[in-house]
């Protein structure tokens, strides 16, 4: 499945509600959290917390619906290198 390489976002929050398909979100320092999510889950992701997400279907997509508390968030996402250590 694909993957949204590790990033932080700087200063907005994001709400996802999964339509269809599984992922699995690796977050906090160093990615060393990990979570699970379906359809039907929503997935709150605070300002600053590094994230990983992974699509669990290698032919499946993920469908979700995602609200972003800021208008020009593409202007603040920044990578994350998961052997940082904070």
């Amino acid at each position: 499945g694909g993957v949204a390489y590790a990033h932080i976002h700087v200063g907005f929050e994001v709400i996802l509600y999964i339509v269809e398909g599984k992922v699995r979100h690796e977050f906090g320092p160093g990615l060393k959290q990990v979570i699970e999510n379906e359809a039907g889950d929503f997935i709150y992701i605070k300002p600053g917390v590094p994230h990983e997400v992974f699509n669990m279907s290698d032919t499946e997509p993920v469908v979700a619906f995602v609200a972003r508390s800021s208008a020009d968030e593409w202007d603040n996402i920044i990578p994350y290198d998961r052997n940082q250590s904070k």
